[in-house]
């Protein structure tokens, strides 16, 4: 290897490093919010981290990296999800006492069950949409999909989750069956 394959080699290290000191935060919060487990998305985070970095040099444009990341990621959480088939427990902490917070719990676990019900794939347009905040055209880019594609899955996501908590039992936040 020569002196400049090095260096070369050396100022993409750096370059990647600084790269995703910028998107940790967001990469654990992902891969939190499919596997809701600290230690999972701390080991999802780590093999994302070492999958962008085997292939970082494949990258053409260093402005793309944080989706191209983002999308590294999600397939690795996907992965991890259908070899480790478990079961998510609720924090305990997360239920609190009080009528006003009891119907606020039913509520939320109305949302978790039918969220759980998703395709994998109808969970990420949602948390991508309206957990953090992507817009369509950045969706698309993530996913590699049409915008076209997005918006009518999106809104088909939507329509169903819409008849699932539809009523929501005789009164709000009665749980649903």
């Amino acid at each position: 290897m020569s002196i400049f394959d090095r260096l070369n080699q050396s100022s993409l290290n750096r370059s990647f490093e600084k790269l995703i000191k910028d998107e940790q935060e967001k990469l654990y919060k992902i891969a939190f919010s499919y596997v809701k487990n600290e230690q999972d998305a701390l080991d999802i985070v780590q093999e994302a981290i070492i999958k962008g970095y085997q292939s970082f040099h494949k990258l053409d444009d260093k402005a793309y990296f944080s989706t191209w990341m983002v999308r590294i990621l999600i397939n690795t959480s996907i992965d991890f999800l259908s070899k480790k088939k478990d079961v998510i427990k609720l924090d305990p902490d997360w239920l609190k006492s009080g009528h006003q917070q009891e119907q606020f719990s039913i509520m939320a676990m109305d949302i978790d069950m039918v969220f759980k019900k998703l395709k994998t794939d109808q969970k990420t347009l949602l948390l991508l949409r309206f957990y953090y905040g992507y817009s369509i055209p950045e969706i698309a880019k993530i996913l590699d999909t049409p915008e076209g594609t997005i918006k009518s899955r999106l809104h088909r996501t939507l329509q169903l989750v819409k008849e699932k908590l539809g009523t929501g039992g005789k009164h709000y936040g009665e749980a649903t069956k």
